[in-house]
């Protein structure tokens, strides 16, 4: 296979598809499948969270956070941001499908041998990185990863071939099925860290090899080294971009433990905040495959019909998140963890979410050209300013300055990446004019975060929420069908 370098003419898998009826309706109706598996690991978090809590030890509970931390960054390392580019590939190399399943055999392989050399060498990092030693906890995080890397890999090639489906039920295996499992050993055998890591580790395990399964199924591999350099070029420098964006959230917390004793009430906020954004990269699944399959010269135009529709989306999510906020809050915590306090930062945590549009949607034409290098730079970057913004403000607005921190680099975001997307695009494109909703982005964030919580502006609350879901859902209803008129 000749694979000619990452976005240098390289022509796409088809024209663009004539059996969509919009670029905004394959958005909105896969994307809402797609939004189930993104959503899925959080929602399980915030099932799961109560029942571990009571059911291990404190220490226990210590272990299994450290456990996760390490799960969720060892799966993006050891894949080496290959789902990134698997996608793409499959889309627009020559080599098609083919192609791309040679790339998910190779990085599962990757993967494997990259975890086993970060397992054997435990003994060394554990005790700098964790400040604890190398520990059965520990190692069962890392065989949770590798599991969790397979699984990346194959929901790539399935976001590529366009199969929602399995997407979403590899997503359950490995958000549902394992930590179910986990809790059933806890409670039938030991109520131990290790016993519920391990139901977690069979879980991604499952999904692991299931995806595995159901890409090997699909067809016969073309497997070159060529082609590997090639997906490695694209995703290798996306890993610090990924591990960025998770300590987005995860060094916030730290900040606000550090800066004011409150990481837990950090995580409550920041967790119902970033709900909204969670969405958005949700439907991102279905959207990026839409803009890869448009013709070049058409992909501004794509973008501009979808972005519009989905940015509307976002706010109308991000303003219910903030409006509803007192008591999406309430269900997420008690009353120990001071409601009324964790408002404000809810709801400018959830402002992030439209900026994350504009981001995702640059995005899309700088992983489109392959060129991807600038994104190890200006995600860190962003995130590292994000980070130093919430340790300014929070020492002067306690929590609302930690969810200020996640808006300010999701602002930063967006600029950065539509700027690298300015420099390196065939076909450069700007963010389209959103007056609109700009302007309702802007006033349900702000009323979010200053209107009183009790008495009859709780009322305002949920009535200003409600018109809003109601006008939004019209106007979405509207533009898919506008589009569907012009496809």
């Amino acid at each position: 296979m000749t694979v000619p370098d990452p976005g240098v003419g390289v022509p796409p898998a088809g024209p663009a598809p004539a059996a969509e009826p919009s670029a905004t309706r394959a958005v909105l109706g896969r994307g809402s499948l797609y939004t189930i598996a993104t959503a899925g690991p959080a929602l399980a978090s915030l099932a799961v969270i109560p029942v571990v809590t009571r059911l291990l030890p404190v220490a226990q509970y210590d272990l299994v956070a450290v456990a996760t931390v390490v799960l969720q960054v060892a799966y993006i390392l050891v894949a080496l941001g290959l789902g990134a580019a698997i996608t793409r590939q499959y889309i627009l190399d020559a080599d098609g499908a083919a192609g791309a399943r040679g790339v998910v055999v190779a990085g599962a392989g990757i993967a494997t041998v990259l975890t086993a050399v970060v397992a054997a060498t435990g003994p060394l990092w554990a005790p700098v990185l964790l400040g604890r030693p190398f520990t059965l906890e520990v190692l069962l995080a890392l065989v949770a990863g590798a599991g969790g890397a397979w699984m990346v890999l194959a929901q790539a090639f399935l976001r590529g071939a366009d199969r929602p489906g399995p997407f979403v039920l590899l997503a359950v295996a490995a958000s549902l099925v394992g930590p179910a499992a986990g809790l059933v050993a806890v409670v039938v055998a030991e109520r131990t860290a290790a016993v519920y890591l391990a139901g977690v580790a069979g879980g991604y395990l499952l999904a692991g090899v299931a995806g595995l399964a159901l890409v090997a199924r699909s067809g016969r591999p073309h497997l070159t080294r060529h082609g590997v350099a090639a997906a490695l070029r694209v995703g290798a420098p996306t890993v610090p971009h990924q591990v960025s964006l998770y300590l987005a959230l995860a060094g916030l917390v730290v900040v606000a433990d550090r800066v004011l004793g409150d990481g837990g009430r950090a995580n409550v906020a920041l967790t119902v905040g970033a709900g909204a954004t969670v969405v958005t990269a949700g439907l991102n699944n279905a959207w990026a495959p839409v803009v890869y399959r448009a013709a070049r010269t058409d992909r501004a135009r794509v973008l501009d019909e979808t972005t519009r529709v989905i940015a509307l989306v976002a706010a109308v999510l991000a303003g219910g998140v903030a409006l509803l906020a007192p008591w999406l809050v309430r269900l997420a915590a008690p009353a120990a963890y001071g409601h009324a306090e964790l408002v404000p930062a809810v709801a400018l945590a959830s402002a992030a979410a439209l900026p994350s549009v504009v981001y995702l949607a640059s995005g899309h034409l700088v992983f489109a050209r392959g060129r991807t290098g600038w994104l190890a730079l200006s995600t860190p970057f962003a995130v590292a300013v994000g980070l130093g913004a919430a340790a300014a403000l929070a020492a002067t607005t306690g929590l609302a300055g930690i969810g200020a921190g996640y808006l300010v680099a999701y602002l930063l975001l967006a600029a950065g990446t539509t700027a690298v997307q300015r420099r390196v695009a065939e076909y450069p494109w700007w963010p389209p004019a959103m007056p609109l909703v700009m302007l309702l982005w802007a006033a349900v964030s702000a009323l979010g975060a200053l209107l009183p919580v009790d008495g009859a502006w709780s009322a305002t609350r949920v009535a200003a929420a409600a018109v809003m879901a109601v006008a939004g859902l019209l106007v979405v209803r509207r533009s898919a069908r506008a589009g569907a008129a012009t496809a």
